[in-house]
């Protein structure tokens, strides 16, 4: 017996049997009901016309204006949603759409919980239909690279190949997929040249969050295509984040639902102050209390904890290590699905639970799962660092900065470039990316020891004090007691940085 059955707002659907509405059973015809179920199975995407005839009159030739008359029974008996609109949206020239639960705690749509973005098809400006196979290709790429995110949601490609070729209101195509973001692009090719631009949208306000363009060579033409998908995902990404944030500070200022504290925690992870911390830690516990099983969450709640004990210099006392390793734990209870999750578990279980093997295979996984995440690449970056290979882990770092050069894991990338020169002693390599970090970011403290260290090694003691001075005057905590604290988190290596801080006369 099949018990399958769609729920939305206050209705749940039998198929084959009946509608109800708060239990009560809704009086539908048999085509109404057909209808209904067709759109309900397909989970909030569009569904066609040619669809719809197929599966309510199979068999049968009939005019498009019986579709349009049991629509119109449906919504008479459906009613209104909360905000007053209908639940069932119409796509000109396309089909029907039945929005899913936009319950307060199930919201998918535009305007509350995990945002959602559409890869829109991209115009081919060639004149050339034969070349639409490139444009095509490129937006399925690009398409399948995002849906590895666990953060937002990304609409199918059918639904949104259902607006190739209309030029219609990007609010409108907004509404009608209930997304909050739309990326956009188109394709030219002239001769053995290719153009591609690209732009991110947010639907809402109509802003153009990013735009670029990319120029190859026909002759690399599936090179140049995989080019651009990383390039696109590894920027797409940082600027949902930043939107999200800055979408959260402008509504909901005191809203103390979970995704707001996670959304008010996030910004303080490339802080510099060890109470910025501190107040990340408090909004992602709140998070945490009022979602149990929020697995991100849970995560950046794990690496808050020791991220601060880094930041501030200090080794977590014993009560601090166990509710690191507990919320890691919690975290892949709930999400070992999400390749972020499982990097920023991987340097919890690393770093404070000296699981070297676990963590790892963690950070291993995580960089498997999804390549195109800028802070997958760091964490993989820093994990290798810290006891790790330190071949694989200049390529993760190397990764992170091309796939996003203005994200904010940016200067850190950069700095873990030197991280590995230094190991490697390489230690005029190493300045020379502390000193490209430190032009992005002046007062980050690691990049301040590892150079003051590496200008020891190379017996510039003058550079070596100056640098040390400048770093005492906006990180006065700083000690050698203090990076000791941080040194027993690696495979032995920072010995090496201890050695060279001696040598410059820090105490």
């Amino acid at each position: 017996m099949d018990e399958t059955q769609y729920a939305f707002g206050p209705f749940v659907l039998l198929p084959g049997r009946e509608l109800r509405r708060d239990g009560r059973p809704v009086a539908l015809g048999p085509r109404a009901l057909a209808m209904l179920e067709t759109m309900a199975a397909a989970r909030g995407e569009i569904v066609t016309k040619e669809e719809i005839l197929s599966r309510v009159w199979p068999g049968v030739t009939v005019e498009e204006g019986n579709i349009t008359v049991q629509v119109a029974a449906l919504r008479k008996e459906l009613g209104a949603r909360p905000g007053g609109e209908d639940w069932i949206i119409t796509v000109p020239r396309v089909g029907y759409r039945l929005v899913r639960d936009p319950s307060p705690n199930h919201a998918q749509s535009a305007e509350g919980g995990r945002p959602s973005v559409a890869v829109l098809p991209f115009v081919n400006l060639s004149g050339d239909a034969s070349r639409d196979y490139f444009a095509d290709g490129l937006v399925e790429d690009v398409i399948t690279a995002l849906s590895r995110f666990k953060s937002f949601a990304v609409v199918s490609r059918y639904s949104s190949f259902a607006y190739r070729n209309r030029a219609t209101d990007i609010r409108q195509v907004a509404r009608e997929l209930g997304v909050r973001y739309l990326l956009e692009g188109s394709v030219r090719l002239s001769g053995d040249r290719v153009r591609v631009t690209v732009q991110l949208i947010d639907a809402a306000s109509g802003t153009h969050l990013w735009a670029s363009h990319f120029d190859g060579d026909l002759g690399q033409l599936f090179d140049f295509q995989d080019q651009i998908t990383e390039t696109v995902v590894g920027l797409v990404e940082p600027q949902i984040r930043r939107a999200e944030i800055e979408r959260t500070r402008r509504r909901w200022p005191d809203n103390p639902q979970a995704y707001d504290h996670f959304l008010r925690a996030l910004p303080l992870f490339v802080s510099r102050e060890p109470a910025d911390y501190l107040t990340a830690i408090g909004h992602l516990e709140r998070a945490i209390a009022l979602q149990p099983d929020y697995a991100a969450a849970l995560a950046y709640a794990s690496w808050g904890v020791a991220r601060h004990g880094t930041v501030a210099l200090v080794q977590l006392d014993e009560q601090q290590s166990a509710r690191c390793l507990d919320l890691a734990r919690a975290a892949l209870r709930h999400g070992d699905d999400d390749p972020l999750v499982l990097a920023l578990c991987s340097h919890s279980l690393l770093a404070i639970g000296h699981m070297r093997a676990e963590g790892l295979a963690m950070a291993d996984r995580a960089l498997a799962a999804n390549p195109n995440n800028v802070l997958v690449q760091v964490l993989g970056g820093i994990c290798n660092m810290l006891a790790g290979d330190l071949a694989k882990a200049e390529t993760c770092y190397s990764r992170a900065y091309a796939l996003s050069p203005g994200a904010p894991e940016a200067p850190e990338s950069l700095a873990g470039r030197g991280f590995v020169r230094f190991f490697m002693r390489d230690f005029e390599g190493a300045v020379g990316w502390f000193e490209r970090s430190l032009a992005m970011l002046v007062d980050w403290p690691p990049a301040y020891w590892m150079m003051t260290a590496a200008f020891a090694h190379l017996g510039r003691l003058d550079e070596a004090h100056t640098t040390l001075e400048r770093l005492r005057a906006f990180a006065p905590h700083t000690s050698l007691a203090g990076v000791y604290a941080i040194a027993n988190r690696s495979d032995g290596r920072f010995e090496l940085v201890l050695d060279g801080l001696r040598k410059a006369g820090l105490t």
